[in-house]
């Protein structure tokens, strides 16, 4: 049978055999993907600011929240950064408010230098 077609490396470009890193790429180096994926600790402390936030924050709405969004969002921060987990950057949003944001979050991020 034969062998799948070597994969393109997302650096340089250059075929890569499946399942092993690419030459380009030390082999100690892991991914810097952090992405919008929350740990434990940020869920316990979105779950608690949720317990006691549990009204849309945006000024005029008084609708039951729907989701705790980042203020600034985890997109633009690091993954050690302490405002990741912090209050102030926390806000509960109803469904329609937190869609206007993730929206407005997504067109900056186009323009945003990576």
């Amino acid at each position: 049978m034969p062998s799948a077609p070597p994969r393109v490396c997302s650096r340089c470009r250059k075929p890569a055999l499946k399942g092993r890193p690419c030459d380009c790429r030390p082999a100690y180096e892991g991914s810097t993907h952090i992405g919008g994926k929350t740990d434990m600790r940020m869920r316990r402390s979105m779950d608690t600011y949720r317990a006691q936030n549990p009204y849309c924050e945006h000024p005029g709405c008084h609708r039951v929240m729907h989701q705790v969004d980042h203020i600034v969002p985890l997109a633009e921060l690091t993954a050690d950064d302490p405002r990741r987990y912090d209050w102030d950057n926390y806000q509960s949003l109803c469904k329609p408010h937190h869609d206007q944001k993730t929206v407005q979050d997504a067109l900056r991020g186009k323009t945003r230098a990576r």
